[in-house]
């Protein structure tokens, strides 16, 4: 455990959740004398199996265990006062006005909300949380497990907050389920084909574009799944080739097309710029693509799905638009793994995917405007 006095926001910070208070220096090192001092909570840092946090009454951090020192960024040398989410890294910290807890996005985070349940009802609270952590230049998504217990000690009341990281299971789980879905659907319509050509209902030249078709997609997914692993393990390398930004966007055209939403949907491909850029397309076109597909599916019949490309500088955006709006309550999650307004299980690796390929590996910037006027998905990438 380690006592430096650091910086935090004032304690009259403004919020747009829980509570910005915090306890003065000297509050903390009383109450960390008390908490190290007492022998439950010495058995809780050192017996319990899990990343162990006690927390005083303003969720600040008083002792961890040895355990969550060796899988968080300790660099500064300051650990007491901190909040969870400023100790893991939580990028929602950054635009928080009083620190963790205080930001839009706080409302939904499965650890805030049991913290402050097992405050209101001194009872322990059991969640889970998802967290996209900034690891120097990269994001990183871990999920947790969690228990919430309040502690008394003395006339202090405290939580001890002990944390499972189920991150790798959790990857998995969710790689697979979007694996299968996708493989399944595409086998099903190369059974499909198959089966029409047995019965000689159709021409062998026709059914044979059509397999061909299908067999591309399917070697792509199989392609996209195997980067998307390589590429939570921070082993996915870029090939960098020349390519001009229309090339880009006449091949998510392509693929769009063969979405079944897309028939009904209008998309357009606007003039790009004629000059030659260096990147690795085949990711490129991967990320471009799933905002398309997100924009298709977030959009209804008729409507007009467009994708364009500009020149910034020495940079250039690819972004493609589409008429909705995205609601307030879900703009923070949007690009967390797993988190789908679609409510399928193994969803929701669209927008993920968009950010782990666009930032991790071809080290761009993505982001997302919405308003009445529609959504833009867009990539910002050095040329």
């Amino acid at each position: 455990m380690v006592f430096e006095e650091q910086s935090w926001p004032e304690a009259s910070a403004p919020t747009h959740f829980a509570t910005a208070e915090r306890s003065s220096p000297e509050e903390l090192r009383l109450e960390a004398e008390a908490c190290l001092g007492h022998p439950v909570a010495g058995f809780l840092m050192h017996a319990l199996d899990g990343l162990v946090l006690i927390l005083d009454a303003h969720r600040q951090i008083l002792a961890t265990n040895d355990k969550m020192l060796q899988v968080v960024d300790t660099a500064d040398g300051c650990v007491m006062g901190r909040r969870p989410g400023e100790l893991f890294g939580c990028i929602q910290v950054a635009g928080s006005p009083g620190g963790c807890g205080t930001n839009h996005a706080c409302a939904h985070c499965g650890a805030v909300l049991a913290i402050l349940e097992a405050q209101r009802t001194g009872k322990p609270i059991q969640s889970e949380c998802l967290l996209t952590l900034r690891r120097g230049e990269r994001t990183e998504s871990v999920e947790f497990e969690l228990v919430a217990s309040p502690l008394a000690v003395g006339p202090h009341q405290f939580l001890a907050v002990v944390l499972h990281d189920l991150s790798a299971v959790k990857r998995r789980d969710a790689l697979e389920r979007l694996f299968y879905h996708d493989v399944a659907n595409l086998m099903q319509g190369i059974r499909g084909w198959a089966d029409l050509l047995a019965s000689g209902a159709s021409t062998s030249r026709d059914i044979a574009q059509k397999l061909a078709h299908l067999t591309d997609l399917l070697d792509r997914e199989l392609k996209s799944h195997h980067a998307m692993a390589q590429a939570e393990h921070g082993e996915l390398k870029p090939r960098v080739r020349a390519v001009l930004p229309l090339e880009i966007l006449v091949d998510v055209g392509d693929l769009l097309s063969r979405h079944a939403l897309a028939r009904d949907r209008d998309v357009e491909l606007l003039p790009a710029p004629e000059e030659q850029i260096h990147t690795d397309p085949e990711l490129l076109s991967r990320v471009v693509l799933n905002m398309a597909v997100n924009a298709v599916e977030a959009s209804f019949m008729g409507e007009t799905i467009t994708l364009s490309a500009q020149l910034e500088g020495p940079d250039i955006r690819f972004q493609v638009h589409n008429p909705g709006e995205i609601p307030a309550d879900i703009r923070t999650r949007i690009f967390q793994r797993s988190f789908s307004t679609k409510g399928a299980a193994g969803r929701g690796l669209g927008t993920y995917a968009m950010k782990l390929f666009g930032e991790n590996v071809l080290r761009g910037k993505v982001g997302f405007d919405t308003g009445p006027e529609g959504t833009t998905f867009w990539i910002l990438i050095t040329r």
